[in-house]
C-alpha cells in the first residue's frame, strides 16, 4: 500500500514540478476542473467524477509502478469515456442545474483535450516510445 501511495506522489510531483511550465499549468488546470467536483458533490454527477478520477489515478500509479513516467499513462483515461456517455444520456436533468452544467462543459472540453494528448502519447507508446520521459530520482 505504501508504494502505491508512494507512486500517486511521484507521478504528482513529476506533473507539478518537473514538467515545464505550459504543460503544468495545463495539468493543474486539468486536476483543477476535476477536482471541482468536491464543489457539487451532492449532484450523482460529480459523485461520478470523483469515482472516476480516483480509479484513473489508481490506474496511472499501477502503471507508474510497473514501467515508470511513459506515454502510456494516459491509458486511465479511458474510465472517461463511460463517464460522459453517462452524463450524455442524463443532459435533461443536468441542465435543471446550470452551474453543475456550466462545470461539466468545461470539465467535458477540458478532458477532451487531454484525452487527445493522450492519445498521441500511447500511440507514440505502442510505436516504440517506451523510455520514461520522467523521472522523480
Amino acid at each position: 500500500m505504501m508504494g502505491f501511495v508512494t507512486n500517486v506522489l511521484k507521478i504528482f510531483g513529476v506533473v507539478f514540478l518537473r514538467f515545464r511550465p505550459v504543460p503544468r499549468v495545463w495539468n493543474v488546470w486539468l486536476v483543477g476542473v476535476n477536482l471541482m467536483c468536491l464543489y457539487f458533490i451532492g449532484h450523482i454527477e460529480a459523485q461520478v467524477v470523483l469515482v472516476t478520477t480516483l480509479m484513473s489515478v489508481v490506474v496511472q500509479a499501477i502503471i507508474y509502478g510497473r514501467i515508470g513516467f511513459t506515454r502510456v499513462l494516459g491509458i486511465g483515461h479511458l474510465l472517461w469515456i463511460p463517464m460522459f456517455a453517462w452524463m450524455a444520456a442524463r443532459i435533461d436533468s443536468i441542465g435543471a442545474h446550470p452551474e453543475l452544467q456550466a462545470w461539466l462543459i468545461v470539465l467535458a472540453v477540458t478532458n477532451a483535450v487531454s484525452f487527445a494528448i493522450d492519445i498521441t502519447d500511447v500511440t507514440r507508446f505502442v510505436k516504440g516510445e517506451r523510455t520514461p520521459h520522467y523521472r522523480w530520482s
